[in-house]
């Protein structure tokens, strides 16, 4: 492994989350150069209603459960570790995987795609920057499913807050 680790976390880039308001970053992340990554980890969002979720309870939120709304959306020749959550953030061990890597590294900086800004890429980012790392998002390559989305540049006000002004970097 280099010096630097490269790290890409695609968040919930499933068949189920494709909408015509995020279709562009479908688009966008398909022409990614992801041969610039050592460590690609691709989230899929699994709604379980047997885990008492609150996605269901609280929510009313009754997608998300069958395959065909779960298949991540990649390039089919795309070599990643597949994630499985249900959740906004990533599991315990997956973070610990992803701190593990950096460890060794002098790098701390995690690049983050996919959906949803304000929701999902937002907790994951928080869970990096909580452990000492260094989240940055393609400001083209994130957005949102939601009908009812606050757009992103309302949003980007928020991450550059929270992460810091060059969080973006595209």
């Amino acid at each position: 492994m280099s010096n630097r680790a490269k790290v890409l976390i695609v968040v919930d880039m499933q068949a189920g989350f494709m909408t015509e308001s995020n279709q562009h970053i479908y688009n966008a992340i398909n022409r990614l150069d992801f041969h610039a990554y050592e460590y690609i980890f691709a989230t899929k969002f699994q709604n379980i209603k047997s885990k008492n979720s609150n996605y269901f309870d609280i929510l009313h939120y009754d997608f998300m459960t069958q395959d065909s709304e779960t298949q991540i959306l990649l390039p089919e020749d795309l070599k990643y570790i597949e994630v499985k959550k249900s959740s906004y953030g990533l599991p315990k061990a997956s973070l610990s995987k992803i701190i593990s890597i950096y460890k060794a590294s002098s790098s701390k900086e995690v690049h983050i795609i996919g959906t949803d800004y304000d929701s999902c890429v937002m907790a994951i980012g928080f869970q990096l920057f909580d452990a000492g790392l260094q989240p940055r998002f393609y400001r083209n390559m994130i957005g949102s499913h939601s009908v009812d989305k606050i757009e992103l540049d309302e949003f980007e006000k928020v991450y550059k807050k929270n992460f810091g002004n060059d969080c973006f970097i595209q």
